[in-house]
């Protein structure tokens, strides 16, 4: 049954999905008046499009951009009982998401260059059916699962939630942009086109710095997958690396009916490598206290140098992502056509692609500050543990520090002829550090906390 605080919550994230819906349908927000008239005969005369392959993406884009927005607001409105009342509710909601989806339709008709076609109204109703379909279903589960998060006070508890939502994430994005197919000629097309990789380490690129990128980020991906899951288990360690390597040689599998992803067994061999990585890690935060650390087999804590040299390295990292291959130009003509571009709408930038490529944009912002984020965090934590000072001052430090590294690392690319500065990046990339900051601030002392307790659970066992 939900409470009130469960309908708070998700009028919260109904509107602000409601908003997100209709911010990103109007972007990049180019307004042309036009006549009332003209663009309701406009809109009236809107075609529906043969959709080939190519736009079958967008077509599953718009199912999904439907499919949270019924299924929220089903939630806020799903009564405590009665199948008349939760039918009548499920009815105005998708008669509410019909009516937006015109609504949005029609207002782009004043936005160019968005296009209007009838299979949008088509797909986005058909979103909105499935979202209802899924709060009938399961509804009640999400709620509690998302009321589970709050509940979890124990370590392996919280670590498997984490786990949940990252492989979550991670088969999600390998899996967009959902242009599936079981035709076996478009299999064989992708054959053709070199997007079946069976031979390891047989693809190509274009330089030897995009084939250590991509490595490195194929590799570094099933990192925290591989420390999550030892610290929410009791697995050894080669038993997590196996079931972190099965889940990626699930995710190729599935791939091969994702037309455009490339299926490619060398992403499986780096899986193994990046789950050992994260198993071996996982000694780090195993829990031990009062000097258990010989019994519980707890790997030394690294001392503060050693996170002031992975900060620095991390920061060089950064550096060399977003700033490689370093061509930079200093004269007037080009800086001033490239300060133009930081005068954009919010997320203009990220209109101009696919779904798919703002999705893999968003993920490479944040993805890249997160750890400097966590950095940060360990490092004020044993900064304090030195010097007596206060939290705030950490924290201004820490937000300081990541506010100014993003700052810097979009100016750099205002010289960067194949870079793109945005002032979104800049908020995406804080954003992404902050999140890692927060994400230590609050799991750390949570797991010192169960950790203490296990440490006086077991000597108090041994006493008796």
């Amino acid at each position: 049954m939900l409470t009130g605080a469960d309908r708070k919550r998700l009028l919260l994230a109904a509107l602000g999905y409601f908003a997100f819906v209709v911010y990103g349908s109007l972007v990049p927000l180019h307004f042309r008046p036009a006549p009332l008239l003209d663009a309701w005969e406009r809109f009236e005369s809107i075609p529906y499009l043969n959709l080939g392959i190519g736009s079958r993406a967008d077509w599953v884009a718009n199912i999904l951009l439907f499919v949270p927005l019924a299924f929220l607001w089903l939630g806020v409105l799903w009564p405590h009982r009665g199948r008349f009342a939760r039918s009548l509710a499920s009815f105005i909601v998708l008669a509410g998401c019909v009516v937006s989806s015109v609504a949005i339709e029609f207002t782009q008709v004043f936005f160019p260059p968005r296009t209007v076609s009838m299979n949008d109204l088509v797909a986005e109703s058909l979103g909105a059916i499935i979202g209802i379909v899924l709060w009938w279903t399961t509804g009640q589960k999400f709620i509690a699962w998302i009321s589970g998060w709050a509940a979890a006070r124990t370590r392996s508890g919280t670590t498997a939630y984490l786990l949940t939502a990252y492989m979550a994430l991670v088969f999600g994005y390998n899996l967009m942009p959902l242009d599936l197919t079981i035709s076996v000629v478009e299999i064989w097309h992708k054959w053709g086109e070199g997007k079946l990789l069976l031979v390891p380490f047989s693809a190509t690129y274009k330089s030897g710095a995009e084939q250590i990128y991509a490595l490195l980020s194929d590799t570094i991906i099933w990192v925290p997958a591989a420390l999550l899951w030892k610290l929410a288990s009791t697995r050894s360690a080669t038993a997590v690396v196996l079931r972190v390597v099965a889940c990626a040689a699930l995710i190729e599998f599935l791939q091969l009916f994702v037309y455009s992803r490339v299926t490619a067994t060398t992403n499986v061999i780096l899986a193994a490598v990046g789950a050992t990585i994260g198993a071996l890690c996982a000694r780090w935060f195993r829990p031990a206290s009062n000097g258990a650390a010989a019994n519980t087999g707890a790997a030394p804590r690294p001392p503060t140098l050693l996170w002031i040299a992975a900060l620095g390295g991390w920061l060089a990292v950064l550096a060399i992502v977003f700033w490689y291959p370093f061509d930079f130009r200093t004269d007037w003509g080009f800086v001033h056509d490239r300060l133009a571009t930081l005068k954009r709408a919010p997320f203009e930038a990220y209109y101009y692609g696919s779904e798919f490529r703002a999705l893999t944009e968003l993920l490479h912002k944040t993805g890249f500050f997160f750890p400097l984020g966590a950095l940060l965090a360990l490092l004020g934590s044993r900064v304090r543990a030195v010097l007596p000072m206060p939290g705030a001052v950490v924290h201004i430090a820490a937000l300081t520090v990541i506010a100014g590294t993003a700052a810097a690392i979009e100016a750099g690319q205002v010289f960067l002829p194949t870079k793109n500065a945005d002032a979104t990046d800049w908020l995406l990339e804080v954003l992404g550090g902050l999140a890692g900051y927060l994400f230590i601030r609050i799991a750390r002392p949570m797991w010192s906390a169960t950790a203490t307790g296990d440490g006086q659970r077991q000597a108090s066992g041994g006493r008796r």
